[in-house]
């Protein structure tokens, strides 16, 4: 496993149950050790050149700029090479390694919480059908939704993904600065929040859009607005508008 940050932690405890990780690399050895010490039998190492040369599997999970540079570092070209990066082609590995894809986990991830991987999307890609099978065949050790996909696809998905998660998340953030202007906290909305997903899948977020920008109430936007501070009202100015022109027939922007 090469990395240690989040998504790296996850995936190489999950690996450990099906195998056997034998190192864990990072810069900081401090932190390959942290992760080390979670497995059964992995060494922690910061020294690029001290990575093995017969594991079956070569994972890298570490920030997608870092990919390209870590690979060319380590002169290992033995066995399968494989970022965990959504939005990095597997091409960054051209030239560098013989075998080699993508093993990219659609998932957030923290260092904090558990993860349930039995039904977690896992996006394969490969240099050749040989290596793909590889990367499919461990990928189906740990979840039951593998899917083979091309890198034009995942980034198209990972960019889905930021608004879908990253960006609501970020509108989650927001809400409860505001409700803790008087005291509330953001479980509050915990029913309307696995509602609002649970008709998000079950419908479609067309079909489910509700609120007063999608009604083109004019006036309770306006007073949502004067209540907010400068930034909360720029988001909120931005969004009403994109909702208000997507649901209704006039394209005037409802508030200016």
């Amino acid at each position: 496993m090469l990395g240690s940050g989040n998504v790296a932690g996850h995936l190489a405890i999950m690996l450990d149950k099906i195998g056997d990780v034998v190192q864990v690399y990072s810069p900081t050895l401090s932190h390959a050790a942290q992760l080390a010490d979670k497995l059964n039998n992995a060494t922690p190492i910061d020294n690029p050149r001290d990575v093995v040369n017969d594991a079956d599997f070569y994972i890298i999970a570490v920030k997608d700029d870092a990919i390209g540079e870590l690979a060319r570092k380590i002169e290992v070209d033995n066995g399968i090479w494989a970022h965990t990066s959504g939005s990095i082609s597997m091409s960054v590995f051209e030239g560098v390694k013989k075998n080699y894809g993508v093993f990219y986990l659609l998932q957030t991830f923290n260092k904090r919480d558990d993860v349930d991987f039995s039904n977690l999307p896992i996006l394969i890609e490969a240099n050749n059908t040989e290596i793909e099978n590889s990367l499919f065949n461990l990928a189906v050790k740990l979840s039951d939704n593998v899917r083979l996909t091309s890198s034009d696809d995942r980034a198209v998905i990972h960019r889905a993904a930021v608004f879908a998660c990253n960006f609501s998340n970020y509108m989650w953030c927001i809400a409860d600065d505001i409700l803790k202007t008087r005291g509330f906290d953001l479980t509050i909305f915990e029913s309307l929040l696995t509602t609002t997903l649970k008709n998000a899948m079950s419908s479609s977020p067309d079909n489910s859009q509700t609120g007063p920008a999608r009604r083109g109430d004019r006036h309770v936007m306006q007073k949502h607005e004067s209540l907010l501070n400068k930034d909360q009202a720029e988001v909120y100015k931005l969004l009403s508008n994109q909702i208000f022109e997507r649901f209704n027939s006039s394209k005037n922007e409802p508030n200016k």
